[in-house]
């Protein structure tokens, strides 16, 4: 199973905490290989706020790097990350409740639902959707 795929990417980020919803567009390439999917992407909300990470989808887990850190989100036991803060490192327990890619068709989907806790307490639950749709041409 092997292919790639280029296209639009459209991120869509809510904190359930929060309530907080948040909107990025701009392009990704969706590879498949004999390790599983890789999504790779860049893209900007209206205010021009980057976000820039790649997501590797492969047996029932994901893996979300942003460069900056590495998030393995596997819903059979919440796993660890240090997310880097100023003078320092946040230890964060992550806990996956949801991975789901549907990868038929024109517009592929990816869910992660997912909680980050630090010392027992959560502190943002988070439900990130990557749709990867097709280059649209101008007529």
């Amino acid at each position: 199973m092997s292919g790639i795929n280029e296209g639009v990417v459209s991120v869509a980020v809510t904190s359930l905490c929060g309530e907080e919803s948040l909107h990025f567009t701009g392009s990704g390439t969706l590879r498949r290989d004999s390790r599983g999917t890789h999504l790779d992407y860049t893209a900007r909300d209206r205010e021009g706020n980057t976000v820039r990470s790649s997501v590797h989808l492969g047996m029932g887990r994901a893996v979300v790097d942003t460069g900056a850190y590495r998030l393995l989100l596997d819903p059979s036991h919440p796993t660890g990350a240090r997310i880097p803060v100023e003078g320092g490192a946040l230890e964060l327990t992550v806990t996956a409740h949801r991975v789901h890619a549907d990868l038929d068709g024109s517009d592929c989907a990816i869910i992660l639902h997912y909680t980050l806790s630090a010392l027992g307490r959560p502190l943002q639950e988070m439900h990130l959707t990557l749709t990867l749709g097709p280059i649209e041409t101008e007529r």
